[in-house]
């Protein structure tokens, strides 16, 4: 590779070789990687093309730069995802509607594993969240709560990539979810109907009864699509 090459270029040739040194055990996340000035000797480029890699590879979460300390390999590839969804989202090339029926389907999985991993502790937590939502009167408390509950049990389904994904989801959704949820809940039988539709989930799983969990979290899909529906040109 000569001085005259791009930085894509040598951002490719970087990752590739930060890849193939993950893979082989080298490097690990938390492990410093060498001083630019060796990656520019290993790569045959630039001090500049190593530092535009570099920026590059934070942007993407792959690392992380520390000042006066050095770069060190992070992983946190969930930031660059919600950077790129929050985009997609704000410049509407996915409305709400999709997001909500990919949540529905990465949620309901997850419900199906929690009726075969969910440990009593959990049980009770949920059991006590839906008690605090039906007691609380404050949108903002009943709204933590709800979020807790479907925290609890997607982490209950002791699948990491599916927890991640839910919860970049709910990150780049955020201020959408509060606005949904407001405009719904303006309704006091929706709130009647939310309620109920959270005990049933609760009920399911502590049955593990998987058929139950899955009529349960269809009718809170079903609620929320049917709104979004009928506001989708709103």
């Amino acid at each position: 590779m000569g001085k005259n090459d791009n930085p894509k270029k040598t951002y490719e040739a970087i990752i590739d070789s930060i890849k193939t040194d993950i893979m082989s055990g080298k490097i690990k996340p938390g492990q410093k990687l060498p001083p630019e000035r060796e990656l520019a000797r290993k790569f045959n480029v630039s001090r500049t093309s190593i530092r535009e890699a570099l920026r590059t590879l934070e942007i993407l979460g792959v690392i992380k730069s520390v000042q006066g300390s050095g770069n060190y390999i992070t992983g946190d590839v969930e930031k660059s995802l919600i950077e790129s969804m929050s985009m997609m989202f704000l410049l509407q090339q996915i409305d709400s509607l999709e997001f909500y029926q990919f949540r529905e389907a990465l949620e309901l999985k997850a419900a199906m594993l929690a009726v075969q991993n969910i440990d009593d502790e959990k049980i009770m937590k949920l059991e006590k969240l839906v008690s605090e939502m039906a007691q609380s009167e404050d949108e903002a408390t009943r709204s933590a709560l709800d979020k807790q509950l479907h925290d609890t049990i997607a982490a209950a389904s002791n699948n990491s990539m599916i927890v991640q994904i839910l919860n970049i989801l709910s990150e780049v959704i955020t201020q959408d979810i509060k606005q949904r949820r407001s405009e719904i809940l303006s309704d006091p039988d929706n709130i009647k109907r939310l309620q109920k539709i959270h005990e049933e989930m609760v009920y399911g799983l502590k049955q593990r009864d998987s058929q139950a969990t899955y009529a349960a979290f269809t009718k809170h899909f079903d609620l929320i699509a049917e709104y979004l529906r009928n506001n989708r040109n709103c």
